[in-house]
């Protein structure tokens, strides 16, 4: 598109006044005065919009090169965890049949044995009255660990855990 510019020097004129008094072909000689015509350059609107878009898909990409790159960390993080969590349940199986090895009944036998331990000839288990067991719950605030109790009846419990309830409420050490 292009627009006139006028020039420094030439008397400022309406386009009106300047066609109206030009339409006699004798009086566009005398009266109107030469005026050239420049051509301006167009804005540079696409320019602008290319170097904004340019900058902007440039900033979404190193936005995702950052968040890859945060990803990618974590996922090292998460893998070196698993790695943990992998030798921690090796070490504690490996721990596990140790503890049933050194539980095992016959090692027990032969340890006790070799220090001269004899096995013992009778043994006796002595019940414990459910109430007095009732009331040591109630004092210790401890349950039994078992996932059962039938009231009125202590079979549930092992007898040496009922007598370590019944001593400790009693301010006894077993």
């Amino acid at each position: 598109m292009a627009s006139p510019l006028s020039q420094p020097g030439a008397p400022k004129r309406s386009w009106r006044s300047s066609s109206t008094t030009s339409r006699s072909p004798a009086a566009s000689t005398t009266t109107t005065s030469h005026r050239q015509l420049t051509l301006v350059p167009a804005r540079r609107r696409f320019a602008w919009f290319a170097v904004s878009l340019t900058v902007l898909v440039s900033a979404v990409m190193m936005g995702a090169i950052g968040l890859h790159t945060r990803i990618a960390e974590r996922q090292l993080d998460i893998d070196e965890l698993e790695r943990s969590v992998r030798n921690a349940q090796e070490d504690f199986d490996v721990l596990r049949a140790q503890r049933a090895e050194l539980r095992s009944p016959t090692r027990i036998a032969a340890e006790a044995a070799a220090i001269g331990m004899v096995v013992g000839s009778e043994s006796e288990f002595v019940a414990v009255d459910p109430m007095l067991l009732a009331v040591t719950i109630a004092r210790t605030g401890e349950s039994p660990v078992v996932d059962e109790i039938v009231i009125g009846s202590n079979r549930l419990l092992e007898p040496l855990d009922q007598f370590r309830l019944v001593k400790r409420v009693s301010s006894e050490t077993p």
